[in-house]
This record gives structure tokens, C-alpha cells and sequence, in this order.
């Protein structure tokens, strides 16, 4: 972790579907102006639901990455059972 990721803010738990939302508009943000590197995902993100409304997948996860350092971050949850975080690491 460096300077210019340290301030990352991480959720250790989802407690809602709105907060796993939040989240990943808060990624999208970090990838589209901060320039983190998205490394993988199940889906585009932000694409985590389909035309219905529906959730695309029982798990969705992205993973980041720190332009300077190379920090990894991973979002994931579980849509099925509740749950899931945006911690460091993958």
C-alpha cells in the first residue's frame, strides 16, 4: 500500500444491497478518474444486474488495482445467501 491508495475506503461487510451498490459506483470511480487498473470480474462493472433487475450471478467480484503499487483490492458478494466485502487483497 502507498500514499496514493492508502486512503482507499474499504467495507469489511455488505448489510445491504445498497451498500454493495455504493460500492461499486465507488470502484467504477477509483478505476474511471483515479486510473486503478481493473484486473478481473465476473461482469463489467457495474453491469451487476440484468434487464429485469435481476442479479446477474449468485457471486459477483471485481478486483483492482493501485496504479502506483500494485494493491490489489476485491469487491464480492454473495447475492443468494447476503454478504460479501471490498477489502485489500484477492
Amino acid at each position: 500500500m502507498c500514499d496514493y491508495c492508502s486512503k482507499t475506503a474499504l467495507k469489511d461487510r455488505f448489510q445491504t444491497p445498497n451498500e454493495y451498490e455504493k460500492t461499486v459506483a465507488y470502484i467504477k470511480e477509483l478505476v474511471d478518474t483515479q486510473h486503478f487498473i481493473l484486473i478481473e470480474g465476473n461482469c463489467e462493472l457495474g453491469c451487476h444486474k440484468n434487464v429485469n433487475g435481476h442479479w446477474i450471478d449468485d457471486i459477483i467480484y471485481h478486483s483492482i488495482k493501485c496504479p502506483k503499487c500494485g494493491q490489489t483490492y476485491t469487491c464480492i458478494v454473495n447475492t443468494y445467501r447476503g454478504g460479501g466485502s471490498f477489502s485489500k487483497g484477492s
